[in-house]
């Protein structure tokens, strides 16, 4: 069965992991031939399986591909200079113009049983729509899918651009029920395409990874956080703020790190020195292994304003780290409140009152950790779900 991977970038992120987990969970059977198509590169590509067949795009669609402020953190010249030169091409004769120009030089020779859209349809968001348009329009394959790996209710899809995209694909893959609910609710016309596959975790490699080096000299109460600096998502500008309300309260020690690069960390370090809290909250930057940090940290702690299936949350579970995590829609899927972690209502102040707790009730902490001892992580499901998706007529 040849099958096609169609990835933005593999920069590092959740999406990118997932995908990366995928590949190496399909890649031991040999049934699939796998191709991966990516329109930029990223630190991540090292990680693809060697049995994956993969392709890149031309320097031009890599840039396109490529955030902004990561293109200037290269500070190449020229491709900084091609890049906005894009971007302006793009404001004159507009995306649905200028994208297919694009990417109809990067049609594939091969004819596919199956074409795999894996990054979110999210048309309000620069250039997230490019991995449908790519498959839906200049690939041939018998059975097109389409991944969703977020809230669409949240991430403000456009429904009329959602119907038009998504009108020749075969499936719409969510990552947890309820992002399934909500799509439901939200393009109705396409109920009987709407399915569901969870993402896969390399669970012993995981493990394996964790025990690579020692981040950091434990503590009295260590907390972790990891992701993509970006505060509309990921809401790690709360974060120094809890930590005030925590410094001001708190009778014991604590040290928040954060592991994770993007577009809001400056901003996130400023405003930790503004609050006073920089001797407490850390920002680590970004990791290829973070493993360590969560493995070794009492608590993961979870601040998104909206998720679909988040990585880092299995991650935890698998290395029996008890989690914290804002009331995302999808999360009573991965944790049980009181056994394996805590949701709060994702607040300032019920973030803060949840650890503040946990800070000074570790028969709280130890109780989690013994339950997720005693309930280990498994793949079995997401396997079920995406074989069966596969071998759907």
């Amino acid at each position: 069965m040849k099958i096609l991977f169609v990835a933005q970038n593999f920069q590092m992120g959740g999406i990118q992991k997932a995908l990366i987990n995928t590949l190496k969970e399909l890649s031991v059977d040999e049934q699939y031939e796998i191709d991966i198509f990516t329109f930029g590169e990223g630190e991540l590509l090292k990680d693809i399986p060697p049995n994956v067949n993969v392709n890149i795009g031309n320097l031009l669609l890599q840039l396109i591909a490529t955030p902004f402020y990561v293109v200037k953190q290269r500070k190449n010249f020229w491709h900084i200079m091609l890049r906005i030169v894009c971007m302006l091409l793009v404001r004159i004769i507009g995306s649905n113009n200028f994208y297919p120009l694009l990417l109809k030089k990067h049609r594939p020779s091969k004819h596919y049983h199956i074409a795999i859209s894996y990054f979110n349809d999210a048309p309000n968001s620069y250039f997230n729509r490019g991995t449908n348009l790519f498959v839906d329009q200049f690939v041939q394959a018998h059975k097109k899918l389409a991944w969703i790996h977020t809230d669409p209710l949240r991430a403000n899809f456009n429904y009329k651009v959602c119907i038009k995209t998504y009108k020749n694909f075969d499936r719409l893959i969510c990552v947890s029920e309820a992002c399934k609910r909500n799509l439901l609710k939200f393009l109705p016309p396409y109920q009987h395409k709407i399915q569901v596959v969870y993402n896969f975790f390399p669970i012993a490699e995981i493990k394996e990874l964790a025990t690579d080096y020692t981040p950091f000299e434990k503590g009295t109460m260590d907390l972790v956080s990891v992701g993509r600096m970006d505060n509309a998502t990921k809401r790690f500008d709360l974060i120094p703020y809890i930590c005030k309300l925590l410094k001001e309260s708190s009778s014991k020690r604590f040290h928040w790190r954060i592991i994770g690069d993007g577009p809001d960390l400056l901003f996130n370090q400023q405003l930790a020195v503004q609050l006073g809290v920089d001797d407490v909250v850390e920002f680590v930057g970004q990791c290829h292994n973070p493993y360590p940090f969560i493995k070794e940290s009492d608590v993961l702690i979870l601040t998104s304003a909206y998720e679909g299936y988040p990585m880092v949350v299995g991650e935890a579970l698998i290395l029996e780290t008890p989690v914290i995590t804002t009331n995302f829609a999808a999360a009573g899927e991965q944790i049980q409140h009181g056994f394996n972690g805590l949701i709060t209502d994702g607040d300032i102040e019920d973030i803060y009152a949840v650890i503040a707790n946990v800070i000074q009730n570790k028969d709280c902490l130890d109780k989690m950790k013994k339950y997720i001892e005693e309930n280990s992580y498994t793949n079995r499901k997401a396997r079920e779900q995406l074989v069966l998706e596969f071998d759907r007529k």
